[in-house]
């Protein structure tokens, strides 16, 4: 017999796996899966069109156009408001709404993974390999407290299933990719197990050469990464699961954007999970979670002569415990804890003495920053029962306590108290959904911000920031009929924005005040049986209100254009991606991701795909940037660490070229 998926508990109307397209409803969808939780559609994807007010959830394991790099962060450049600072072929650090760095929170399965890398060769989003996820979900705005840290931008979570088999079961995937500029993935993902007992398995490898950008120009951008995942589960009934996890990955990059290459980004994690739904008046689920991670790291010029070697790694450990209270039928209330506490420290070449890579290993560790954060949180869902307002009002309070000391520089302790909330309304009407929220996020300066110098003196770190404080108004409408419309507005006012600034002679992090805005909207519009066309746009607006200047590193207007066939065992699909100048920019400002270059210019990139499927079978391609463009995101970095032999300089670094790729994947 088939696997029944366990879901999360979560917020009520927070759907992770099940299947919402209307395809799995009728004919066209022969899988069998289509009968449970889990529609594997045989159909590519161009992007993701929001289906619940300030959320998008999609399925990883589906192809997608275009395909996305080994990590999270390749992964959401496809989800429409995101961007990526590009460095290379990996690492690229995302950006939301023109928010980037820590105002994203990116919770992996339950886990805070921070990166470590002073210079963001690891984002989060480093340690994620996508297709390994049952679910990704997007929470735009300061939209939830439930999560940890609030995202002031938004919040990404990376979801797993827990599986409680019926009978004796065992089932499993593998897929391979094979690409342009030597690019090469492998997945496999076991589940075994019976009604009390299981074991969920995973391994994936993936791959890449330096990439050449429209101009034929090498692009220093090769990486090689390994990840892993054991989890051994027990279901004493039908309401209660633990789970026991443990999970590895290890790699290396190089990067267009800097001189140091990343021989190492090794992570490390466990965790132990309890879940149980109470048969009681009062509470209904109960979800216990404890974890620890540790990220090691080097970066070094060690073989290109040069005697420079930096090691850092960072410890984090916390958990959470969730209670789902059910008062009254029309009311649900989810109240928590959490806690984490996170450790950076480092050890680097002195070149006075020392000399190669194992004399920096022989050097001990020395703290620089860390981290302790108790948080208490309520978030609740009311559902309104009068006959004539079909609708529910959403709402959520947050209290952090941070204690944060500094190890090095001036050193220091500095505790901080930090109150966040939201409330939302949403309203049901035929085939359209409304809503209106407003949400206030406080955030703590990050390891990153804390770390550059301070603006009245150099000499010292940033340690004096002010939290940071989003004020921010959300509204849509969503139309659910044979065309489907997801429309968004925001709003929103940043006191004590922290901004990092490279204009002098060290980089340095000081508070502005700032007004956010923007938008996006999304159509699919069925053409016929078999054509159909969705469109997106999105934009983002910032302004420095301290100074009158534009805020830096905001992506500039985008849409995205894609016709799609879809025909019994075939599809096909044109993508059409365009992006605007952006001129409203300020030269060396922006945030620990990235400043401001220069203004950019505008591109056009056209790509074509399609998939063949046959029972358990499904293959899948793609052609991308298909007339070889020579382009640069607006948030790129610089490309001046780019040292290829026989590469013209560049200012940016450039997107790779035409480049194909062909996907098998198989199931069973």
């Amino acid at each position: 017999m088939s696997a029944i998926y366990y879901p999360k508990i979560a917020l009520a109307n927070h759907q992770t796996t099940s299947c919402n397209n209307e395809k799995c409803k009728n004919t066209k969808c022969n899988n069998e899966k289509c009968s449970t939780q889990k529609c594997d559609e045989h159909i590519v994807i161009t992007g993701e069109l929001m289906h619940q007010p300030s959320k998008v959830t999609s399925d990883p394991k589906k192809p997608r156009l275009p395909l996305p790099a080994y990590d999270g962060a390749g992964f959401l450049k496809t989800i429409t408001g995101f961007s990526i600072s590009r460095k290379g072929g990996a690492g690229g650090d995302p950006s939301l709404r023109g928010m980037g760095g820590s105002r994203i929170s990116i919770v992996d399965d339950g886990q805070h993974v921070y990166g470590t890398c002073g210079g963001r060769m690891d984002p989060p989003t480093a340690y994620i390999y996508p297709e390994a996820y049952e679910a990704i979900t997007v929470i735009k705005g300061p939209q939830t407290v439930k999560y940890g840290p609030v995202g002031s931008a938004g919040t990404v979570l990376f979801e797993k299933d827990r599986n409680n088999f019926v009978g004796k079961n065992v089932e499993g995937r593998m897929s391979t990719t094979q690409g342009s500029f030597g690019r090469e993935d492998y997945l496999v993902e076991l589940k075994a197990g019976n009604e009390t007992h299981y074991v969920d398995f995973d391994m994936n490898k993936s791959q890449s050469e330096h990439y050449t950008d429209g101009k034929g120009n090498k692009v220093q951008s090769s990486y090689d990464r390994n990840n892993y995942n054991i989890a051994l589960g027990w279901t004493p009934d039908e309401n209660s699961v633990v789970e026991l996890a443990y999970g590895g990955s290890s790699g290396n990059a190089e990067y267009a954007d800097r001189a140091n290459k990343a021989r190492k980004i090794d992570n490390e994690n466990v965790t132990l999970l309890a879940k149980h739904n109470v048969d009681s008046q009062w509470v209904s689920n109960v979800e216990f979670q404890v974890y620890s991670n540790e990220n090691d790291h080097i970066m070094d010029q060690f073989d290109q002569g040069n005697n420079s070697g930096v090691n850092v790694r960072r410890k984090t450990t916390g958990g959470h415990l969730w209670l789902d209270i059910t008062t009254y039928d029309n009311w649900e209330t989810t109240v928590g804890v959490d806690y984490m506490e996170s450790t950076h420290a480092g050890r680097s070449i002195d070149q006075n003495v020392d000399n190669g890579l194992d004399d920096l290993l022989n050097k001990p560790y020395a703290d620089n920053m860390s981290y302790k954060n108790l948080g208490l949180f309520i978030e609740s869902n009311y559902r309104l029962n009068s006959p004539s307002i079909n609708g529910k009002i959403l709402t959520g309070l947050r209290l952090d306590q941070w204690n944060t000391a500094l190890f090095v520089a001036q050193k220091g302790q500095r505790d901080d108290n930090l109150m966040s909330g939201f409330i939302r309304y949403e309203y049901l009407s035929n085939h359209s959904e409304y809503y209106l929220g407003g949400g206030h996020a406080k955030r703590i300066p990050d390891f990153w911000e804390f770390m550059k110098a301070d603006i009245n003196d150099a000499s010292q770190k940033a340690f004096n920031l002010v939290p940071e404080k989003t004020t921010q108004l959300d509204l849509g409408w969503i139309y659910k009929n044979d065309v489907e419309i997801s429309s968004a507005l925001y709003y929103g006012k940043v006191d004590d924005y922290i901004l990092i600034d490279a204009t002098p002679a060290k980089t340095s992090a000081y508070n502005i005040d700032a007004t956010i805005w923007g938008g996006e909207i999304g159509v699919m519009y069925p053409l016929n049986q078999h054509w159909s066309t969705q469109t997106t746009l999105s934009y983002s607006h910032g302004d420095n209100d301290t100074t009158g200047k534009p805020l830096g590193q905001i992506s500039p207007l985008e849409g995205r254009i894609s016709i799609n066939y879809d025909a019994h065992q075939w599809t096909a699909g044109l993508f059409w991606r365009m992006v605007a100048a952006q001129n409203n920019v300020s030269i060396g400002e922006g945030n620990i991701s990235g400043q401001d270059l220069s203004k950019s210019s505008g591109f056009g990139t056209l790509s074509l795909n399609g998939s063949w499927s046959h029972d358990d079978v499904l293959i899948s391609f793609g052609v991308e940037n298909l007339f070889d463009i020579a382009y640069a995101e607006h948030v790129s970095r610089s490309g001046a660490g780019n040292d290829i032999p026989g590469s013209e300089p560049m200012f940016q670094v450039n997107e790779p070229g035409r480049n194909a790729w062909v996907k098998l994947s198989y199931t069973f």
